[in-house]
């Protein structure tokens, strides 16, 4: 079983009244619906905005902005689950740094404009090339 006292160090363990306990667990209940709160505006949004035309950059941003905020919030309420464990925290850190490496891998092999197509294979024959 967990002991929770290194999280609250100014309570003793096992002296814990009712009312002491249920004022924790309201406690943790707000914490956790602001950030559910929050979460479900940003996907309003973007279930709002689905049919406003932003431009071509704008929409690419807009898709991009709220996805990267949808992930960066459930990553901010799993972290928050795990606040002991520095592994978990180095785990999330990693695999976001690393996520970010294979899209960008992947755009710079794409045929985006500005970014994509480094690697042209000269030897395709003209009525095979793009």
């Amino acid at each position: 079983m967990s002991d929770d006292s290194a999280h609250h160090s100014e309570e003793t363990p096992h002296a814990h009244d009712q009312a002491t306990e249920v004022a924790h667990a309201w406690a943790h209940f707000f914490s956790d619906c602001r950030v559910f709160a929050i979460f479900f505006a940003v996907i309003i949004l973007t279930v709002a905005t689905w049919s406003i035309n932003f431009g071509p950059v704008g929409n690419k941003f807009f898709v991009f902005f709220t996805a990267a905020l949808r992930c960066g919030l459930i990553a901010y309420y799993m972290q928050s689950l795990f606040k002991t464990f520095s592994l978990v925290r180095n785990t999330f850190i990693f695999s976001a740094i690393f996520l970010a490496g294979m899209i960008f891998l992947s755009w710079w092999d794409s045929e985006l404009k500005g970014i994509g197509n480094p690697i042209r294979n000269n030897n395709i024959p003209i009525s095979q090339k793009p």
